[in-house]
């Protein structure tokens, strides 16, 4: 049995997931506050956790942001302890490895899973205006707070995942999102849609690899503390890349022209996969021409249901 807690504030989340997903294994419980709800209840009979929940930037204050991924993450931490449950899958991002502003992607650099982002709360308040190094900000400090609650509690056995920017198709069981609700997605949605996107560091992280990620480290035994870093990325791919591959494979579909894609404003730095294949026996990462293709198809499918 698997049982996925809805964080939302409303009943209209947990009562279309609970009408329209029947998938046998899985149930939903709602939580209103994943930082102060009890969770005694629905933790009952749990054997391990995998949280993923985290507001995406800009779509709450930079409080609320902090707030959620950090006192969030360590409510369910507390949890857990009170459960007696050991096992934890966490999801972090790359934007851990460095510094909140992203600026290093752009250096040329490789990142391992020992490099970690330094940032305070006092500084991610004062950028509150950019909703992106508040998000990033958040990550840090969210998983720096892990780390520092498994030193004190090593019953523990955690495991966090940080992937690049996710993409990919939508799972078939589950409501497709609405124009407002694409996350990172809303990328590949301004690519079809020919938008000329701004330049990102290119990490391109297959959603069913990060997935994978997830389900794989749950079967990882115990390692020394701050081992089980997983990074998740399927390589560098950047938009301009994206759209002459488009233009190949998907002619049907117009994007910006390849001329209208800013250049990278350096050179693209790397994040290393080679622990997190070795570590989980990952096997072969899906290709980033792959991503991109699938995310697109899907986007240009979804937009029909608007």
């Amino acid at each position: 049995m698997t049982r996925c807690f809805i964080r939302t504030a409303r009943g209209d989340k947990a009562k279309q997931l609970t009408e329209t997903i029947k998938v046998e294994g899985l149930e939903f419980a709602r939580v209103d506050d994943i930082a102060t709800d009890d969770l005694s209840e629905v933790l009952k009979g749990v054997y391990a956790i995998i949280h993923v929940a985290s507001p995406l930037p800009g779509r709450t204050d930079v409080d609320d942001t902090l707030n959620s991924a950090i006192d969030g993450t360590n409510h369910i931490l507390e949890a857990a302890t009170k459960a007696g449950i050991e096992k934890l899958v966490i999801t972090s991002s790359f934007g851990a490895l460095f510094d909140a502003s992203l600026v290093p992607g752009f250096h040329g650099l490789t990142f391992t899973y020992k490099d970690w982002g330094v940032v305070s709360r006092e500084e991610a308040r004062a950028k509150a205006e950019d909703p992106y190094y508040v998000y990033f900000a958040s990550k840090i400090l969210a998983e720096k707070a892990i780390w520092e609650y498994a030193e004190k509690h090593p019953e523990l056995d955690i495991a966090t995942v940080l992937p690049g920017f996710v993409f990919g198709p939508y799972a078939d069981h589950f409501p497709l999102p609405k124009e407002s609700q694409l996350g990172t997605n809303g990328f590949i949605h301004g690519l079809v849609s020919g938008a000329p996107l701004t330049p990102i560091p290119p990490f391109i992280a297959d959603v069913r690899d990060v997935a994978k990620a997830h389900v794989l480290a749950l079967g990882v035994n115990r390692k020394p503390l701050g081992e089980k870093r997983y990074i998740a990325n399927g390589g560098n791919f950047t938009w301009r890349q994206a759209a002459a591959h488009l233009n190949k494979v998907r002619p049907e579909i117009k994007t910006a022209a390849i001329d209208a894609f800013a250049d990278l404003p350096g050179p693209a730095s790397k994040l290393d996969t080679t622990h997190t294949t070795q570590q989980l026996n990952f096997g072969t990462w899906i290709p980033t021409e792959k991503t991109i293709e699938d995310a697109a198809d899907a986007l240009v499918a979804l937009k029909k249901t608007w």
